[in-house]
């Protein structure tokens, strides 16, 4: 009877032992482990704020209104066009260029040309009631028109990603939740990465394409504006003996290019300063494309290299030696109209 008795209880004991192991493997003592490394992780977040990740640029679907595909390769639409002049909405013309044969069609030479808004003669394009620069930027950016990526316009580009690649992430400088402004601290604040989306405001500069054409029958040599691009100056932050950091430019990019011809309408509905005479108003269409109001300088031309002026190497890092080479291509040109003239 004692052996059965002590037999039992050394059962009993031995149960009671390995079921409070296996509760603290699988529950009391494995939730007690889990529960204070948790308070401890949450405490280290409650102490110091981490840094958010970077938001990633992304741009809602804006939409064309254009259905068509672009041509393989693009060729200038100014030949055989009739001389009609067509109406829009509203009082607003646009004249058509004159009839022009590809037959009479004897010489041409395409020129890339810019213009710099912040010259004297082209200061009415920075006009407050109607700027270009918001004009051709809304034609890009709200799929106004067709957007191309090159001065070939055989690839279009979205509105959507001419936004989402002119955009750029900055850091600015938050305050900490639970800190008062007013007793705020430089450690008080941390970085915070915010999207910055290109402003119109911002361009400085237009990219022109155009052609020199001869006409043979009426003995001229005419320029046509193909395509227009504007220029985004691009920065990165350059470090300061001092430890902050100043934007430098790095050079200029074109977002989209568009063509003059999708332009025009738009153009003949927009207003702009006329210095001469209040009461004639001029429009956009007839200041570029007709009267040519407009100072510029060239910076390429068909070349076997296809390389802008400032890019060959007997012109890069010389600026003065650019200029000269651009003066000789505008004096090449004239000197040609005036040799097929005999006196």
């Amino acid at each position: 009877m004692i052996r059965k008795f002590i037999f039992f209880t050394i059962l009993a004991s031995s149960i009671s032992l390995n079921a409070q192991g296996w509760g603290g493997g699988w529950g009391s003592g494995g939730g007690d482990d889990d529960s204070g490394s948790e308070d401890v992780s949450l405490g280290s977040s409650s102490t110091q704020e981490a840094k958010p990740a970077p938001p990633k640029i992304t741009v809602e679907a804006i939409g064309t209104h254009y259905d068509d595909e672009p041509a393989a390769h693009y060729e200038p639409e100014y030949v055989n066009q009739d001389t009609n002049i067509s109406l829009l909405h509203g009082d607003q013309l646009v004249i058509q260029r004159p009839y022009l044969r590809q037959a009479d069609v004897k010489f041409r030479r395409r020129i890339w040309r810019v213009i710099d808004l912040r010259q004297k003669l082209n200061k009415a394009w920075t006009w407050p009631r109607s700027p270009i620069s918001q004009v051709f930027w809304e034609l890009g950016t709200k799929g106004l028109v067709r957007a191309y990526a090159n001065d070939s316009f055989n690839r279009i580009v979205t509105p959507e990603k001419i936004i989402e690649e002119t955009s750029s992430l900055d850091e600015v400088p938050v305050l900490m939740s639970g800190i008062d402004p007013e007793t705020a601290t430089a450690d008080d604040y941390m970085d915070s990465t915010i999207i910055v989306q290109f402003k119109w405001e911002d361009i400085k500069k237009f990219e022109i394409m155009e052609d020199w054409v001869f006409d043979y029958k009426h003995g001229e040599l005419k320029p046509i504006i193909i395509g227009i691009a504007p220029l985004k100056p691009n920065f990165i932050d350059e470090p300061q003996p001092d430890g902050s950091t100043k934007k430098k430019m790095v050079g200029e990019s074109r977002p989209f290019w568009l063509k003059m011809d999708d332009c025009r309408p738009t153009l003949a509905k927009s207003q702009v300063f006329n210095r001469y005479n209040d009461a004639m108003r001029l429009n956009w269409d007839q200041q570029i494309n007709l009267h040519r109001i407009f100072d510029s300088y060239i910076v390429k031309q068909t070349d076997w290299d296809d390389q802008y002026i400032s890019g060959k190497t007997e012109f890069k890092g010389d600026g003065v030696a650019a200029l000269l080479e651009s003066d000789k291509i505008k004096n090449d040109l004239f000197i040609f109209e005036h040799d097929v003239w005999e006196y």
